[in-house]
């Protein structure tokens, strides 16, 4: 198995407007995750980190006294992000690994 293709910048951010969501977030990042650099914008909180920033929206979830949070409540507040994103039913990630990059190729017949 080869290892993450990463761009020649790896530094990824994302910046969530203030809310009771991104309060929550915060708080579980800094748990965590300690190495995310999280700035307070007034506004807005911009985080960001050499490699990569996930969200487990469980984790918000219970931060927010167990009150259910999907992803797409979640986006909401997520202004913007730098680097390349992934999301599922239960997390979202910003990460600086080329990610189309790393798929297999499928065989073609012949």
């Amino acid at each position: 198995m080869s290892a993450p293709t990463k761009a020649a910048d790896s530094k990824v951010a994302m910046v969530l407007m203030k809310s009771e969501e991104a309060d929550a977030t915060i708080d579980v990042l800094t748990v965590d995750h300690p190495d995310v650099k999280i700035v307070d914008q007034g506004p807005y909180w911009y985080l960001e980190h050499p490699t990569e920033i996930r969200v487990d929206m469980a984790r918000v979830s219970e931060e927010m006294g167990g009150k259910d949070i999907t992803i797409g409540q979640w986006l909401v507040v997520m202004s913007t992000f730098v680097g390349r994103a992934e999301t599922d039913d239960d997390s979202f990630r910003v990460t600086s690994e080329m990610l189309e990059l790393n798929e297999p190729v499928p065989a073609t017949a012949g």
